[in-house]
């Protein structure tokens, strides 16, 4: 078997990923119930509501525009078709896990037309993810004196309170309602700015 079911009953190739299969709404759905650092947080914390940040992150600290924005909210968007797995278990699995990630990666860039805004502001979303990752494990993991050496140098932010009320009692699908509206707003944002300059 080398396909998965989506939340939609649509059926997704892992050897060949069909663009018209992977939406918007199927990937906000499975973002907000697929949890990261393998479930070791003290609350839920999906990759949606991660990938919200290092989007809110890009516009505040980085002020990328609303391409950039786009890009960054989209980040880890494969991670909906192929999960998400802690780096460490990444390294271990190596290059097969790598072609799979960077397969769905991929068309996902070209399906949502990102390929120019994620090679131009790659190293500020790169950045907005490990600022953000330094905040998860400051706020959300058991408290521990062993570095990590991805994040030597790199500081959370301080305007974030993961484990506020707002924060911590949103259900899943408000997250995933989030990212649905976050996203919607940044594309008809972006399809504006397109229509004013001819293309």
């Amino acid at each position: 078997m080398s396909w998965i079911t989506t939340a939609t009953g649509a059926e997704v190739s892992l050897q060949h990923p069909q663009p018209g299969a992977i939406n918007l709404r199927t990937i906000a759905h499975h973002l907000s119930l697929i949890n990261r650092f393998t479930g070791a947080t003290c609350r839920p914390y999906s990759v949606a509501e991660h990938s919200l940040l290092v989007c809110k992150i890009a516009e505040r600290e980085f002020n990328l525009d609303v391409h950039g924005q786009f890009a960054a909210l989209m980040h880890d968007a494969h991670e909906a078709f192929v999960n998400d797995l802690a780096s460490p278990v990444k390294d271990e699995v190596g290059a097969p896990w790598h072609t799979l990630e960077s397969r769905f990666a991929r068309v996902i860039r070209n399906g949502f037309a990102l390929n120019v805004a994620n090679a131009t502001h790659a190293k500020a979303i790169k950045q907005a993810d490990l600022m953000a990752l330094a905040t998860e494990r400051a706020q959300l993991l058991p408290a521990s004196t062993t570095p990590w050496p991805v994040l030597v140098g790199v500081q959370p932010v301080t305007w974030v309170n993961l484990m506020s009320p707002a924060c911590r009692d949103t259900p899943w699908s408000a997250w995933r309602n989030a990212f649905i509206e976050r996203a919607d707003s940044l594309d008809f944002q972006r399809q504006q700015l397109a229509r004013q300059l001819g293309r």
